[in-house]
């Protein structure tokens, strides 16, 4: 293999990058082919070679069983292996290929295109399943989108995770699908997921379900898939504070820091040299309390000069250090708060660099780096620039979706006051200052209701804000089309007394509600 050769003379462009393979793209004269490279990247990977067939070959086998199956999948050309026990699979490039993944977010869903992206979709999940064929890692990204004419036609990749056996029962299938329903019950309406769901039905006789028995197993796969979703959130929490493929770790002084791996490390240092410096010149101060200072500065973030907000997070007391020993920092929890609602696909800006000084070994000034959102604006100033109550309905109706997909995802905000929602120059809302974002495997009706309250708090006083709005507030809170209106106002009561109580020990305290 001349992958050197290649990567020299931009005949090899890297596709993928990971520890364990890096895959190829390679224009040879013959045509254009994929390299999967296999490296032994740790003791396990070792272990492992000494006991099975190399990665490549399991992959080029796996491959060929599946086309005996008829199974779309890869062409395996040839494998290779070193004596060292790394192997490299070389497979043929399809034609006007893409992922899934790529393709469904590129924004080909006109309705014939989500119809036929159903119905390819089920019939290969189904002879999949039919044929004994399980894929431990089905996501969009695993399986290639073709076109040929008005078709599309659905390819499975990535086969290390593929088990073959009998045909698989609906315990073995419905675990399948839920792995997959996990990406596409975020990205896709219920309407369309019910119709890739009767197809699959379709394709699957051999099954045996029955017509009545159709959407109650829908809502149990619904139900499973949210489940799962929550499960590996929460798996996922600490990966932003560890050294991986997205994070890395960086110290300097008495500082020590995570960043995105988009950050180049020679930012990050000249932030752990003097993370007061970016306030001394900045594009303009948002804020300087006794609290925090929040500042708009510009630095070079993937390869080119982009703005950012650099905030510290002071110390007040003289108990912070000590209860910081116990208790993440502010801005810990902001990056942590952040990755987490970015994983579960909620708005906000993407935290990049997360900094905390120390002193007698204590923590002391934190300091977060995030995107900025241009010409964004709070809530509340928004909702006063509105013009029409037709704008202001939608407003309410897309708040309305953004705290209950909050919610459903097992996320509170704490301090869920209108100054911490954005909305941006394309009207998209986003979630900021995440110190007290929370996660719960069941978020109780209290929290939910402490949240609703302290967002209900910031308009107490604005006419414009009419029950009429309040009432379509919680009317797409609660999916009244879903799940009917009962008990609605068991709800309203409880958000006005809430609400109540947070206005009178404002007051009490002397504290203004923002």
């Amino acid at each position: 293999m001349r992958l050197e050769e290649w990567q020299r003379t931009g005949q090899a462009v890297v596709v993928k990058s990971g520890l364990h393979r890096t895959v190829y793209r390679v224009q040879l004269g013959c045509g254009e082919v994929y390299v999967k490279h296999c490296p032994l990247h740790d003791l396990r990977a070792q272990v492992r070679q000494k006991l099975r067939p190399s990665k490549a070959r399991t992959e080029a086998e796996l491959a060929n069983r599946l086309i005996e199956l008829g199974i779309p999948t890869i062409t395996p050309l040839a494998v290779g292996e070193t004596a060292a026990g790394e192997s490299c699979l070389v497979t043929a490039a399809l034609s006007n290929a893409a992922t899934l993944k790529d393709f469904v977010e590129a924004g080909r869903s006109g309705i014939a295109t989500r119809f036929e992206l159903a119905r390819g979709l089920a019939e290969l999940l189904a002879a999949m399943h039919d044929a004994g064929v399980g894929h431990g890692d089905l996501h969009a990204g695993n399986i290639l989108v073709t076109m040929e004419a008005a078709s599309l036609h659905f390819h499975l990749i990535d086969l290390h995770a593929v088990r073959l056996g009998s045909p698989l029962d609906w315990p073995a299938s419905r675990d399948n699908l839920v792995l997959l329903n996990r990406w596409f019950v975020q990205r896709s309406t219920r309407a369309d997921r019910l119709r890739f769901w009767k197809q699959y039905l379709r394709y699957r006789r051999r099954l045996g379900v029955r017509n009545p028995d159709c959407h109650k197993l829908a809502r149990e796969l619904e139900r499973r898939t949210w489940a799962s979703c929550l499960a590996f959130w929460r798996k996922r929490d600490g990966r932003c504070t560890g050294e991986n493929r997205y994070f890395y770790r960086a110290a300097g002084g008495r500082c020590q820091a995570h960043a995105v791996r988009g950050v180049p490390l020679a930012v990050v240092q000249d932030l752990l040299r003097d993370p007061d410096e970016p306030f001394a010149k900045p594009i303009r101060m948002l804020k300087h309390s006794r609290s925090s200072t929040v500042a708009e500065i510009e630095l070079l973030i993937d390869g080119r000069l982009r703005r950012c907000i650099w905030k510290r997070f002071a110390v007040t007391k003289w108990s912070d250090p000590l209860v910081h020993l116990i208790r993440s920092t502010p801005g810990l929890r902001s990056w942590v708060g952040g990755h987490r609602l970015l994983e579960c696909g909620m708005p906000t800006p993407r935290p990049l660099v997360v900094l905390q000084r120390f002193r007698h070994g204590l923590p002391h000034e934190c300091y977060l780096l995030t995107e900025v959102l241009a010409d964004a604006v709070d809530l509340h100033s928004f909702w006063v620039s509105l013009a029409t109550p037709t704008e202001r309905r939608e407003l309410v109706e897309r708040a309305a979706r953004l705290i209950r997909d909050l919610h459903r995802r097992g996320l509170a905000h704490r301090d869920l006051k209108a100054a911490n929602v954005l909305v941006g120059a394309d009207g998209e809302l986003s979630l900021i200052d995440l110190v007290g974002l929370e996660r719960s495997s069941s978020l109780s009706k209290k929290q939910r209701v402490r949240n609703l309250a302290r967002l209900h708090a910031s308009f107490h006083d604005d006419p414009r804000l009419s029950k009429a709005d309040k009432l379509r507030f919680l009317r797409v809170y609660l999916s009244w089309g879903l799940f009917g209106k009962e008990g609605w106002k068991a709800w309203w009561q409880a958000i006005a007394e809430a609400t109540a109580r947070k206005i009178n020990r404002n007051r009490r305290r002397g504290r203004p509600l923002t």
